[in-house]
């Protein structure tokens, strides 16, 4: 059904592409992912403290990770001797794309349209991770006529790219989108779950100016219906306003965690 060919003119020398090597009509089963199966579970902090270590493995970590959770990302086993153990890799980015995820199966790639043979096979990064991806910025080489240019693994929060792609999204951007209906936070932040008590914590991924609205809530403002810890009033490095939005009350490097004081706050 498929074929895996040389790709250098259009994305580099060394790049390699897969083609429908048959017609495929819409909905067809195209690949089983195998990654799932044999891949070790990493955070963040650990894949980078391994960067940090082993910068010979920095690419093949970035290229070879995808999302799991929120700041856990799953890796091959084989990541020492920068082995992949499953070619659903070579599937490339399209802005326009025309696979996606099996709703019923996320380790399943099916067709989101009928497919001409010599196409390209693609699917959207954008269906696997958010902002905390280790290839956020990645430039864009798919040459569709609404590229975005470069990759920022925002477009999950687009109710319009929801509408049309959320059937073919991971598990776990299906569970991001339906999050942000009661737990908004800026594109400049991540969340981290992988902290010893398992409780998860909200954090700037980059700069953040004083006066910035960072998250919102939009239920009862309570460290028990976001992702936003509490803290003596002191140590606070974020507040609250009318509108119930968190705003930064100093410059936030990365990494920073972002906290609140809410006595008396309870909305």
């Amino acid at each position: 059904m498929v074929q895996l060919i040389d790709a250098g003119e259009k994305y580099g020398e060394g790049n390699q592409m897969l083609i429908a090597a048959e017609p495929i009509a819409a909905g067809e089963k195209i690949w089983w992912c195998t990654c799932g199966d044999d891949d070790y579970m990493m955070s963040r902090d650990e894949i980078l403290h391994l960067i940090e270590t082993q910068p010979h493995l920095k690419n093949f970590l970035c290229w070879y990770s995808y999302m799991a959770e929120d700041d856990m990302y799953m890796i091959p086993r084989t990541f020492d001797t920068q082995k992949n153990n499953d070619e659903c890799i070579l599937f490339n980015h399209s802005c326009e794309p025309n696979c996606g995820f099996d709703s019923g199966d996320g380790n399943t790639i099916v067709a989101i349209r009928p497919i001409a043979v010599g196409e390209e096979l693609t699917y959207d990064y954008h269906f696997l991770e958010t902002e905390a991806s280790l290839i956020r910025g990645l430039e864009c080489k798919c040459q569709a006529p609404t590229c975005v240019g470069h990759i920022t693994f925002d477009r999950y929060r687009d109710e319009e790219f929801q509408k049309r792609y959320y059937q073919y999204m991971s598990p776990y951007l299906q569970s991001r989108v339906r999050e942000l209906t009661t737990k908004w936070y800026s594109t400049k932040c991540f969340t981290r779950s992988a902290t010893p008590n398992k409780t998860k914590s909200l954090h700037a991924l980059e700069w953040i100016q004083a006066g910035e609205v960072v998250a919102k809530f939009s239920g009862s403002v309570s460290a028990e219906n976001h992702f936003i810890r509490a803290v003596n009033e002191d140590e606070a490095t974020c507040a609250i306003d009318e509108h119930k939005q968190v705003i930064a009350l100093c410059d936030l490097t990365p990494e920073t965690e972002i906290t609140l004081y809410y006595h008396g706050k309870l909305l």
